[in-house]
């Protein structure tokens, strides 16, 4: 393991794990990235999450994802143009402070990295961007939402794979209703729960512009901070009495939401998530028990369709004996699309591989979405968010067909 360098102070070094050292496979056991001489002989991901802090939870999660994509590919031969070249993972610890997403991006590159993926919270990813990109080295976001990572700037080096908030907002107003009113059910009026940093405002913002394109009023638009409860807030929101409930919040802040409904004897018609991490998770889902059954979250997803994507998520299980989540996912996916632009290179030079990144299209992945190609901004062209429904408090795809496991239940 490596050490803390004098740096760092305010940063924890959780590890240096080479992928193929993980499971101690030959040739890479102790093998520092930062002696790599540029041959192609191993190829070096940093990933740069929340491993501490409240995101750390999910952060470590993502962190494992980027991890076995590695093993798995090392597992299977490693990459193909370069001879067998193995994949390596170093990982640093952002504790979800915006501050350390830039110094860990420089972290990671000081150490050997060829590749950056990360960082969850959107405002760290913003900073992790932006030092990725004064570097030259490439950066493949894991989850951040935030559309103005990419989009109110021109950067070269940096691809997001998942919908950024103003598709999510899109697919959430658009698959939402389509599938309560296809079920012979309306919706009119929507209260909007958001976590109010950058996050949940973006995503706000865009729902205020998509749900009146499908005839629906938001009435209300409650927000809550870390720590904060959500009396008020529901307080607010029964007063309204919207058709649905929309939260836009992480686990802790959706928990509370659902504490304070039950003590407020308070129920809308449904309860539905746009980008909202607690109605994808089993945990979470367990925690919160019968009053977020029926529940209608859009986010990203495992494609359910596909037994390659069941066989990841049983192999995630087995190696690290924790739920597979949606951000496990994507992160998975993610990281599918940096091995893709490496194969693709044929290099481990930064330079190379981002040339491979910005043409790609990389039909073999996980989510359940169509194959991920990435326009100017950097954003994937065909990024999909589908429509779960929470039965027997666990996360299923309903909508679109072409990657739904059961039926709509209302």
């Amino acid at each position: 393991m490596r050490r803390t360098t004098s740096q760092s102070d305010r940063r924890s070094f959780i590890k240096y794990v080479g992928a193929a050292g993980t499971l101690g496979l030959a040739g890479c056991v102790g093998q520092d990235p930062s002696d790599d001489d540029g041959d192609g002989s191993s190829v070096v991901i940093g990933s740069n999450h929340p491993l501490s802090g409240s995101l750390g939870g999910t952060g470590t999660r993502m962190d494992n994802a980027v991890q076995l994509a590695a093993m798995m590919k090392n597992d299977n031969g490693g990459i193909e143009s370069l001879d067998g070249a193995e994949l390596e993972v170093i990982s640093e610890d952002n504790q979800g402070n915006q501050e350390l997403g830039g110094e860990v991006t420089d972290s990671l590159i000081d150490d050997g990295a060829d590749v950056i993926t990360g960082c969850f919270s959107s405002p760290v990813t913003n900073a992790a961007t932006r030092a990725a990109e004064r570097a030259g080295v490439p950066f493949v976001i894991s989850v951040s939402v935030d559309d103005a990572i990419l989009q109110d700037n021109d950067l070269q080096y940096a691809y997001r794979p998942q919908p950024p908030a103003s598709q999510m907002a899109v697919d959430h107003a658009e698959l939402m209703p389509q599938v309560i009113r296809d079920a012979g059910r309306d919706v009119q009026t929507a209260g909007l729960y958001y976590i109010n940093i950058d996050f949940g405002q973006s995503v706000r913002d865009s729902l205020r512009e998509e749900l009146p394109n499908q005839d629906i009023e938001i009435v209300e638009e409650v927000s809550i901070d870390f720590g904060e409860t959500a009396d008020t807030a529901v307080t607010q929101l029964a007063d309204a009495d919207p058709d649905v409930v929309i939260a836009t919040t992480y686990e802790a802040e959706t928990v509370e939401l659902v504490r304070a409904m039950d003590n407020q004897d308070y129920a809308p018609p449904f309860i539905a998530g746009c980008a909202n991490e607690a109605l994808n998770d089993v945990g979470a889902l367990e925690e919160m028990g019968e009053t977020v059954e029926g529940a209608l979250p859009t986010n990203f997803a495992l494609n359910p369709t596909l037994d390659r994507a069941s066989e990841v998520r049983e192999r995630y299980e087995s190696e690290f004996d924790e739920s597979f989540d949606a951000n496990v996912a994507m992160t998975y996916a993610a990281t599918e699309v940096i091995i893709a632009g490496i194969e693709e290179a044929g290099s481990s030079d930064p330079e190379d591989i981002n040339d491979a990144l910005s043409e790609i299209e990389v039909s073999d992945h996980i989510a359940a979405m169509p194959p991920i190609s990435f326009d100017e901004n950097g954003e994937n062209e065909n990024a999909l968010a589908p429509l779960f429904q929470v039965q027997d408090l666990d996360d299923r795809v309903v909508f679109p067909e072409e990657y739904a496991e059961t039926e709509i239940d209302l």
